[in-house]
């Protein structure tokens, strides 16, 4: 047997991450990509490993070892192929062309099974050369052919992935793609490191053996690592981000009182908000928020492009909505410049469709971002002349209402987030809308998921201590309207958002009273570490809510101990 540092070396860390890998499948913990991330990884340092063994020379000294083969090398690849089209959401396309993807290694698979045969009846089918042709030089060359080949698949199936997602931001796609890239990248650098060493091998007569193999399979080994840790790093990132968005999808859908996602955002949608790297469902929660007790059309415009100005830092926002009849599209609210107060528009405009930015966007239905209005001859000016324009059309079951739309101006001034965000706002205008004309109200449930936040920031994070806490500070840090917090409460706990603050302020002081680490605190000290900002507001509410004033209820509990 031949054994040297670079051998063993290889053999061991191959063994180690194979180990791990193991041991991480085990556990179960993990979805249905990981599952396969750990697989292939598995799988491909096997195929290092069964190479090992004959350059080490063990396959010479127990030749039953050879028994064992099999041909993973062209199951790493199709492995691989899954873990892309499950990270993607694409594995209905993926087991379309499941068996024509295993081929290859079906037919190895037989091979090598007769191959075993052959052996076992002294070659009698094929001689020794044969096999060892076959096996040394059509396999390997076959192998490496199959994984480019896959990598090409794969690197189409990423860009069509891309083009999936229509008119959504590619900022927000491209993050959820880049990070695939760079693996791929690199896996298509080290086959084409495996096809170098291959020529080199053919051209050089005096070169053979496995040693000039060694420094590839280092290669691939350290790559093996880095992907098993670190993409089970982002992976898991991944994962735990997408399962807050979704819950935070689910609390805004249920603030419409709208049954399901599917009916408020498409899938690519979802998906795109689920992949953003900008505080979408905080912003989308708010808006949510702030149209739950608007029950006409006029309040929910207008809450509407406040907002938009509010959480966005737009100059302007403006609604128009269509005449059908006059084929005109007439600006229903606005904020900026236009809004003179009291809900009312200075100089309203009316734009016929088909005319104007504003009229293409409600003609096409496609959104439009313009970053330099002095080259677009549609511009048409309305109380200022600006910069840059973006207007989104507002669409519900297939009808379009109405165009959001705000201008600038500074000169590119509008980004992909806010075209992403009006995309999504429009959305929720019309869902909001459209649960109006049909008389559709939402309802506050016990299970409200911004209620259970709001009381875990209470007892856990104890932010009623601070004696400035309001209404309004509350509702920002929940990312909510201020109205919506007070019904909320209102509901939920039978008192106004006052009262049900002092209620764990006053628990706080029970337990302060009665503890034996605050027994030289004074009664107003202790009201004032509970949160209150005076002695009258601690004295009139303790009083209120026990019955007693904090020195009878003190010596009460003195008492009683």
């Amino acid at each position: 047997m031949s054994w040297n540092v670079f051998n063993i070396l290889i053999l061991v860390s191959s063994s180690l991450i194979i180990f791990i890998s193991i041991f991480k499948l085990v556990r179960l913990e993990y979805n249905r990509t990981m599952v396969y991330l750990r697989w292939f990884t598995i799988l491909a340092n096997l195929v290092i490993i069964q190479v090992i063994l004959i350059d080490i020379g063990l396959t010479n000294r127990f030749p039953w070892l050879l028994l064992l083969y099999i041909p993973f090398q062209f199951l790493s690849p199709v492995l691989f192929t899954a873990f892309t089209f499950s990270y993607l959401g694409r594995m209905d396309a993926f087991k379309k062309n499941r068996l024509l993807l295993l081929l290859p290694f079906t037919t190895f698979l037989l091979l090598y099974t007769l191959f075993k045969v052959n052996v076992f009846f002294d070659y009698a089918f094929l001689s020794k050369q044969t096999v060892a042709f076959i096996v040394a030089e059509i396999d390997e060359n076959l192998a490496v052919g199959f994984s480019l080949l896959l990598g090409i698949w794969n690197y189409r199936t990423i860009h069509n992935y891309e083009r999936s997602f229509g008119n959504l931001p590619y900022q927000i796609v491209m993050k959820k793609t880049n990070w695939l890239k760079g693996i791929y990248v690199t896996l298509v650098v080290l086959c084409l490191l495996w096809v170098s060493t291959i020529l080199y091998l053919k051209i050089n007569a005096n070169a053979s053996g496995h040693s000039y193999y060694y420094p590839l399979w280092i290669f691939f080994i350290s790559f093996y690592y880095c992907f098993c840790f670190l993409g089970t790093k982002h992976l898991r990132k991944v994962s735990l981000k997408k399962s807050a968005e979704k819950a935070s999808l689910h609390t805004v859908a249920q603030e419409l009182g709208i049954q399901g996602l599917g009916t408020l955002f498409t899938p690519n949608e979802l998906e795109a908000i689920e992949g953003s790297q900008f505080e979408t469902t905080a912003i989308l929660g708010y808006f949510a928020t702030s149209l739950f007790d608007k029950n006409n059309t006029k309040d929910i415009l207008w809450d509407i492009v406040g907002n938009c100005i509010s959480k966005l830092n737009l100059e302007d926002c403006v609604i128009y909505s269509i005449d059908s009849e006059r084929k005109k599209l007439i600006q229903k609210a606005a904020y900026g410049n236009k809004n003179i107060g009291e809900r009312k528009i200075l100089s309203p405009i009316e734009i016929p469709i088909g005319k104007g930015i504003v009229g293409t966007v409600a003609q096409t239905l496609n959104s439009e971002l313009i970053n330099d209005l002095s080259k677009d001859p549609r511009y048409i000016e309305d109380d200022l002349p600006r910069k840059s324009e973006l207007a989104v059309p507002i669409i519900y079951e297939d009808k379009v209402f109405g165009v959001l739309d705000s201008e600038h101006s500074v000169k590119g001034f509008f980004q992909e987030r806010h075209l992403f965000l009006f995309q999504l706002i429009a959305k929720l205008t019309a869902t909001k809308l459209g649960l109006l004309s049909r008389k559709s109200t939402a309802e506050i449930t016990d299970d409200n998921a911004y209620y259970k936040q709001l009381c875990l920031l209470l007892e856990k994070g104890k932010i009623y201590q601070n004696p400035e806490l309001s209404l309004t500070a509350v509702a920002e840090k929940l990312n909510i309207s201020g109205p919506y917090l007070s019904q909320l409460v209102n509901k939920l706990s039978n008192s106004n958002f006052s009262d049900f603050i002092n209620s764990y302020r006053i628990r706080d002081a029970e337990y302060m009273l009665t503890d034996s680490d605050f027994t030289g605190y004074t009664n107003v000290a202790i009201g004032l570490e509970a949160g209150f900002n005076s002695k009258s507001a601690f004295y009139s509410s303790f009083k209120k809510h026990t019955g007693l004033t904090p020195s009878e209820y003190r010596e009460k509990r003195l008492l009683v101990s």
